[in-house]
């Protein structure tokens, strides 16, 4: 009986999904007609990518599942990339018009409870959707940088209504666009990270503690954040043990990367360089060997297959900006100034290791899922960074792992956000609202 039901309930679903034009002599427009086929190409998308993944979806299976022919897919999309970018800015703008709609339907009561209805309208859909949900904010990171845009343009409107609440409140302190981009970058990461863990059922819970912190941004900065501001305005020098005599820009296969290197060194690197250069599907094995000047046979001597390469090449650039942001929190020798010093050492590093950079913020999630929890380690791993060294007593009181997650996802989102737009040179004029957004919520707890 139970299995029944279950089939019966799945093919509901797709009926809903896959819904067919109606034959005879009401015949639908042209325009209908193709709406409809588009729509059906995108339901099976969301179908698809929920069953393994964007990156082993192929064109054959969307249009069975569709019920199209190819030539009519190719109507009304150019690859299949282009097709999920379609379906993820649908699912986007459907979602936008329930959300924004709870915003301003929420005419009584102040601007707290108008995030409070946005985002629990928000926190629902995913709830409702969580294929949909999960396009949005899980698989879209697999595009690397073609999903960044896209992205950043569903992330505006919600963005637009921080801003708006924090112009509706009665505090007169000033919130940068760069802290509201956080607040919405965190909202994002901890629906991301329940979405892969199959915990979506506790966002809806969630939601005032995240709007809290949120709103904690328009308070007075306190002691503790202005002696870590100071220590974010200066570039750090400390020394770190450099494990490699060669820089991690040089190319794998040169003369000095030759004579220095070990050859499984030299693969690591023409492995990285291959992806920033080409991307995660322009790499092979083949490549991989061009490019450090070895050869295949050479390369299975050290790796099972590209992504053990990759991964590993990721790690090593990663490990060595961990340990120039622990040298440099370190050297803060306790005192606030330590968070304010370790986000300036990441800063720095961003600044000088475009290689890094790529990797850690475009092109690592590209490899599948496998990738996504080594980037999900990492930024764990810098998180511990952004908690302030000192007692509760000290600093301010005592924050959640929720807001914590939202505090690292925000942070990253931020670091991405200069990169993608060519401020990664400069990348340090956002440190004083880092610091910000990582210390003001251990002061506001401190107050409740």
């Amino acid at each position: 009986m139970e299995t029944t039901e279950t089939t019966r309930e799945s093919e509901d679903r797709a009926e809903a999904r896959y819904k067919r034009l109606r034959s005879g002599p009401h015949r639908m427009t042209p325009e209908q007609v193709a709406a409809n086929q588009r729509a059906r190409l995108e339901a099976a998308m969301i179908e698809a990518v929920a069953r393994h993944g964007y990156a082993a979806v192929t064109l054959r299976e969307l249009v069975g599942l569709a019920g199209v022919s190819k030539q009519t897919f190719y109507q009304h999309f150019e690859s299949k990339q282009d097709c999920f970018l379609a379906t993820f800015d649908a699912i986007v703008t459907e979602a936008l018009k329930r959300v924004g709609g709870a915003y301003r339907a929420q005419t009584k009561g102040d601007f707290r409870e108008r995030l409070l209805a946005a985002l629990h309208a928000f926190m629902d859909l995913v709830v409702q959707a969580p294929e949909a949900a999960a396009l949005v904010g899980v698989e879209s990171l697999t595009l690397g940088s073609a999903g960044v845009g896209h992205r950043e343009r569903g992330s505006e409107p919600f963005e637009e209504m921080v801003k708006q609440s924090f112009q509706h409140s009665r505090s007169r302190i000033d919130v940068s666009e760069t802290m509201v981009r956080a607040v919405v970058g965190g909202w994002r990461g901890v629906v991301y990270h329940r979405l892969r863990d199959g915990r979506e059922g506790e966002l809806p819970g969630l939601v005032p503690e995240l709007v809290d912190w949120a709103l904690c941004y328009q308070r007075r900065p306190s002691a503790a954040l202005n002696a870590a501001v100071r220590g974010v305005e200066d570039p750090v020098r400390v020394a770190v043990e450099d494990r490699s005599p060669v820089p991690l820009s040089e190319p794998a296969s040169s003369k000095r990367s030759r004579a220095e290197l070990t050859q499984r060194e030299r693969i690591l690197r023409g492995a990285a360089q291959v992806v920033v250069d080409k991307g995660y599907d322009a790499l092979s094995i083949p490549t991989i060997s061009a490019a450090a000047g070895t050869s295949n046979q050479t390369f299975y001597e050290h790796f099972e297959s590209k992504r053990d390469a990759f991964l590993a090449a990721f790690d090593l650039t990663a490990s060595s900006a961990l340990r120039y942001c622990a040298a440099a929190f370190a050297a803060g020798e306790g005192r606030p100034e330590a968070v304010g010093t370790a986000i300036r050492g990441l800063l720095d590093y961003i600044s000088t290791h475009e290689l890094f950079a790529r990797l850690a913020f475009f092109e690592v999630p590209t490899a599948g899922p496998v990738a996504l929890d080594r980037a999900d380690e990492t930024l764990k791993a810098f998180n511990a960074y952004l908690r302030p060294p000192l007692a509760p007593e000290g600093i301010g009181g005592p924050v959640s792992d929720v807001v914590m997650e939202a505090i690292g996802t925000g942070t990253w989102v931020v670091l991405q956000y200069e990169i993608a737009h060519g401020r990664r040179e400069q990348i340090a004029d956002v440190g004083p609202d880092l610091c910000a957004v990582a210390l003001a919520p251990f002061a506001a707890a401190n107050r409740r």
